[in-house]
């Protein structure tokens, strides 16, 4: 009996020992994580204090974004108790550049620090109204999972008038799709000048103040005759052209109530680099010629860039 209980001692101290052994060979291995809901090998690194590539190399995963609910995975951190993450207090995305109140042309370059899905966020320009006027995609500096510099060009549709507006960065859930972290600043979108340009246009034309038309004029100036041919003149040609035209009973008059591209659809394929057309009446020997004033943006400027003369003979889009 007494020998049978010494050898019963005697397994249940080798069982113990394997066990023991076991365990501080899994403690040197590392650490056996269970999936949940929300997890991504990112935020396991920064949890746990290893890095991204560790993660992924201890696990052969082919794709580090497509773990799920239930995986078992091995967190190489060498023996010792599970570490407790201290709460990140400083912001996921930061910019640096434009700053606050910052009047920006176009493009803008955005620059600051970031974690994001796959080293990559995604950068916006919006206007005034908040509708988004430009989008780039950026990449992050630095080690998979973490926070790094980001430095990104965005080209965006310059608005008719300055403005304010808004730069956002945001990066993208793996899952979903949905947007993880957001940062915006606010700042001047400078616009194309539209407004003061056109009345000032309206104004030189009513009191034929040719001088003054000539420093709204781009260069080259395009004259197109409605149903007919186009001549590309410089400024000062465009000044002759424009006398020889302008010499009825009144000054020409813009009628901003028209809309002229309305009036056009369909008859005339305007160049993309026309931003607006203004209607206008008054022109000839007997003021019933008509015009449209085409603006144009010129190097992020609206210029009076051409001219679309209509005959009153060759009216037929009223």
């Amino acid at each position: 009996m007494r020998q049978r209980l010494v050898l019963c001692l005697a397994v249940a101290f080798l069982l113990a020992a394997g066990l023991l052994l076991a365990a501080t060979a899994s403690a040197q291995e590392g650490i056996i994580h269970i999936v949940r809901r929300g997890d991504t090998v990112g935020n396991l690194a920064w949890r746990y204090g290893v890095s991204s590539r560790a993660i992924v190399q201890a696990n052969r995963l082919r794709n580090p974004d497509l773990i799920y609910v239930g995986q078992r995975l091995l967190i190489p951190v060498p023996g010792g108790p599970v570490p407790t993450p201290t709460p990140c207090r400083c912001e996921e995305i930061v910019i640096f550049g434009p700053t606050r109140d910052m009047t920006i042309t176009n493009p803008v370059t955005v620059t600051g620090l970031a974690a994001g899905f796959e080293q990559s966020i995604v950068v916006a320009v919006l206007d005034g109204s908040a509708a988004e006027i430009g989008r780039a995609y950026g990449s992050i500096v630095g080690e998979y999972g973490r926070q790094g510099a980001f430095t990104t060009s965005v080209t965006f549709s310059v608005p008719a008038n300055t403005q304010p507006g808004r730069i956002q960065v945001w990066s993208v859930s793996p899952r979903d799709g949905a947007i993880e972290h957001l940062s915006s600043v606010q700042v001047v979108v400078q616009g194309l000048g539209l407004d003061p340009l056109l009345w000032q246009l309206a104004a030189g034309l009513s009191s034929r103040d040719y001088a003054g038309l000539a420093t709204l004029m781009a260069d080259p100036f395009s004259w197109w005759l409605y149903r007919g041919d186009t001549t590309v003149l410089t400024p000062t040609q465009a000044l002759a052209q424009l006398r020889q035209v302008d010499v009825g009973p009144a000054a020409p008059l813009a009628d901003f109530s028209v809309d002229a591209r309305k009036l056009l659809a369909g008859r005339v394929a305007l160049p993309s680099s026309v931003v607006h057309v203004v209607y206008s009446v008054g022109w000839g020997v007997e003021g019933k010629d008509e015009a449209f004033l085409l603006i144009g943006d010129v190097a992020g400027r609206a210029r009076w860039s051409g001219i679309l003369y209509v005959p009153q003979e060759r009216v037929d889009y009223r």
